[in-house]
């Protein structure tokens, strides 16, 4: 039986919309990560030593999270690498200064000569290194918050997102494993966000879980926005309005069934700031955007 939830006379999604353009109004917010990292390194893989992550290529190549130490900095602190190990690749580019150059003179004959403008020519180099699950004697620098076990599920909250998964037969949902991400992968229509227990307060964890609820409704045998995310990559125009669609449709309905709170809303609308940023601080994808967003949101709760 398809769910639906009644909204209040006036027109809620409206009502947000305009939330939103008046804190965006009154300058900037900063953006806080609502859920705690339980021991997880930020997303991705980070250097032992230095605890800066690698760049978006080597994070490519490495292919998993955590902390990653060179052979030198593993025997360096009195450890050894497990048996069976892989190492794994991190690539760098470093500049070779040419201050002289070969020449061919008159007589056919190769002669080095010397050049007053100098030449650096990139190279690009690459050292091994080895995750901290494949190493014996190096203990995880990374420090374990106790996770939040108070923190009680809202139940219409989870009503609705029980009825959308239900409806969406195909779409898969996790949430009962430890994660560092919130993600909707679209080829495998799959939407992953952390545990509860991460987030200091409920709201946020609703608050995330419908931004990917959201994203997973661009598929065409939903609300259709597939062709505008075409190609689409990190960053570019598409990719900033889908994001911008994403949030306000979580905005929309966390307050459509009342669980919206300040702090949750004043971080949506930080990151509704940073992805407009993107599209040149124009307050008007908004308005774009929340017509998107209401649709969504009306689709994940069952509205006729």
């Amino acid at each position: 039986m398809k769910q639906t939830v009644k909204t209040t006379p006036f027109n809620v999604y409206q009502m947000v919309t305009d939330r939103i353009v008046e804190q965006l109004e009154k300058g900037i917010i900063p953006w806080q990560r609502p859920w705690s990292g339980l021991g997880l390194s930020d997303g991705g893989a980070i250097n032992y030593v230095s605890r800066k992550p690698y760049s978006m290529l080597n994070q490519m190549l490495l292919g998993r999270p955590g902390e990653w130490l060179t052979y030198k900095q593993l025997k360096e602190r009195g450890g050894n690498i497990k048996k069976g190990a892989k190492a794994g690749i991190v690539v760098f580019y470093t500049k070779f200064t040419v201050a002289k150059r070969k020449e061919t003179d008159t007589e056919g004959e190769e002669q080095e000569v010397t050049v007053t403008k100098l030449h650096d020519i990139p190279v690009l180099k690459y050292y091994n290194v080895f995750h901290i699950d494949d190493v014996e004697g190096v203990e995880s620098r990374i420090e374990e918050p106790e996770p939040n076990d108070g923190l009680q599920p809202i139940e219409r909250a989870e009503n609705v997102i029980g009825g959308y998964l239900g409806r969406e037969g195909g779409l898969k949902f996790i949430n009962d494993q430890p994660s560092n991400r919130a993600y909707y992968n679209p080829s495998k229509d799959l939407v992953q966000v952390p545990m509860l227990s991460q987030y200091s307060i409920a709201e946020e964890y609703y608050s995330t879980t419908f931004h990917e609820l959201v994203h997973s409704t661009l598929k065409e045998s939903r609300c259709d926005r597939a062709a505008d995310n075409k190609n689409a990559h990190f960053g570019s125009e598409k990719y900033s309005r889908e994001e911008l669609v994403a949030e306000t449709g979580s905005a929309m309905l966390c307050s459509v069934l009342g669980i919206d709170c300040d702090k949750a809303f004043k971080n949506s609308v930080a990151y509704i700031q940073g992805w407009l940023r993107a599209l040149k601080g124009d307050n008007k994808a908004i308005i774009w955007a929340s017509s998107r967003a209401e649709k969504a949101a009306r689709y994940i709760i069952g509205e006729e």
